[in-house]
């Protein structure tokens, strides 16, 4: 069953590099989905989401904005964006459109693209209830979250097992190395 997200917010991540994450929230819900991207792409989003709906911009300012022109002057609309699944800490979707009734799919974009298409295109975000079910962020109490481990990029993943060593949190220092390992060997695999 599909259920539909809508932009949140954003957050920085202080991994030290360029990352922050677009916060989806499940419309009439309370999961929050987080969802890594960079910083610039999630300001974007962010600014598209609330200020579009304020006004509308004179120029395309981004490909998505020129996608959903070229799109619309070939008669096609964008009725949904999609979250498929997640890979190495990114998430990817699903971009579907319609044309005089024939639905057809662009797969295997990254998620932060369809994010931007969806809010250009004003159409839904959408997710299958098990992903959202497996992804999103569990509330620990006093305003915290805890985030799946395979959400996080390799670089927050080393320095989440820096820490877990240095603060002697072997048990999580376990699971981030065995994340690590995991990620390792799935790229040998495809390299081959």
């Amino acid at each position: 069953m599909l259920k539909e997200l809508i932009i949140h917010a954003a957050a920085g991540t202080n991994s030290g590099d360029d990352q922050s994450m677009i916060l989806l929230k499940e419309k009439d819900g309370e999961r929050i989905l987080p969802l890594l991207t960079s910083s610039q792409i999630a300001s974007v989003i962010i600014m598209r989401a609330h200020v579009s709906s304020l006004m509308t911009l004179p120029l395309p300012v981004s490909t998505a904005d020129i996608g959903v022109i070229l799109m619309k002057k070939f008669g096609i609309r964008l009725t949904r964006v999609e979250l498929t699944h997640l890979k190495d800490g990114v998430f990817f979707c699903r971009v579907v459109g319609e044309r005089d009734g024939d639905v057809q799919t662009v797969e295997l974009c990254q998620a932060p693209d369809g994010l931007l298409m969806a809010v250009v295109a004003k159409c839904p975000i959408m997710i299958e209830e098990d992903l959202l079910q497996a992804q999103y962020m569990h509330p620990t109490g006093d305003n915290s979250f805890a985030l799946n481990i395979n959400t996080l990029s390799r670089k927050m993943l080393e320095d989440a097992l820096q820490y877990a060593v240095e603060a002697e949190n072997y048990e999580t220092a376990s699971r981030l190395r065995d994340e690590l390992a995991k990620r390792s060997s799935q790229n040998e695999t495809h390299q081959e």
